[in-house]
C-alpha cells in the first residue's frame, strides 16, 4: 500500500482542505495525517492562509494529541460535508456517526486555543492576523479553522459544496461555476473514460 502523502491541495476553502487530506489511489483510501510529519507540512503549508500570530513555524513538531485533535475535526468536517451534500459514496467515510456529534467536535475545537484579532500596519496598508495565548501553536491552527469551518457552514459558499463523484476519488470541492460536476481536470477526465468504458460494455 502507498504511504506516500500528495503534495497539501489547498484550492479550496481551509475547512474544505483539512476535509480533503483523506485521499484515494489505485491502492485504496488513505490518511495524509497517519504520519505526524506529514501533518505538520500540511498545517506549515496551510499557515499563510490562516494569517495566525506567530504563525507554525518550520522547526515546530506536532504531537500525538494535538494531530488526534486536528484529525477529529477533519473527520467532524467531512461528516457536516456529507450529510449537507448527500454525499452517495463509501469512499472515505468519517468515522463521526451524526450530525451532532460532528457539530459537537467543530465547538470543542473552535474553544481550543483563546484567540483575538489583531491589526497590523505596513507598507501596502493594514492588514488582519489572529493572535492566539497557549502553547500549542497546532492546537491554534485547529483552533483557528474550525471558527472558519463554522464561518463556512453557516454562509452561501456552503450550498456550493459537492462530493467529486469521479471513480477514486475521496475529495470534496465548492462549485465555482454552474458546469463544474468534480474536483479537477483530472477527475473530469477520470470520470469520462469510465462513462465511456461503461457505454462500450453495455452495448457487447
Amino acid at each position: 500500500m502507498s504511504t506516500t502523502s500528495p503534495s497539501p491541495r489547498l484550492d479550496e476553502p481551509i475547512p474544505i482542505a483539512l476535509a480533503n487530506t483523506i485521499w484515494s489511489d489505485r491502492t485504496g483510501v488513505h490518511d495524509a495525517f497517519a504520519d505526524l510529519d506529514h501533518a505538520a507540512t500540511w498545517l506549515r503549508a496551510a499557515g499563510d492562509r490562516l494569517s495566525l500570530t506567530p504563525a507554525f513555524g518550520r522547526e515546530e513538531v506536532i504531537t500525538t494529541e494535538s494531530a488526534r485533535r486536528l484529525v477529529d475535526l477533519r473527520d467532524a468536517i467531512r461528516r457536516l460535508a456529507a450529510e449537507h451534500t448527500h454525499d452517495p459514496r463509501r469512499l472515505g467515510q468519517s468515522p463521526i456517526p451524526d450530525l451532532r456529534a460532528a457539530t459537537s467536535m467543530v465547538n470543542m475545537a473552535s474553544a481550543l486555543s483563546s484567540m483575538w484579532p489583531e491589526l497590523r500596519g505596513g507598507d501596502d496598508g493594514f492588514t488582519r492576523c489572529d493572535a492566539w495565548a497557549g502553547e500549542s501553536s497546532a492546537d491554534a491552527a485547529t483552533s483557528a479553522i474550525a471558527r472558519e469551518t463554522i464561518e463556512l457552514v453557516t454562509s452561501p459558499q456552503w450550498q456550493q459544496l459537492r462530493p467529486c463523484t469521479a471513480p477514486g476519488c475521496a475529495y470534496y470541492f465548492v462549485k465555482q461555476h454552474f458546469r463544474q460536476r468534480w474536483c479537477s481536470a483530472v477527475c473530469g477526465n477520470r470520470a469520462r473514460v469510465a462513462r465511456h468504458a461503461a457505454q462500450l460494455h453495455h452495448k457487447t
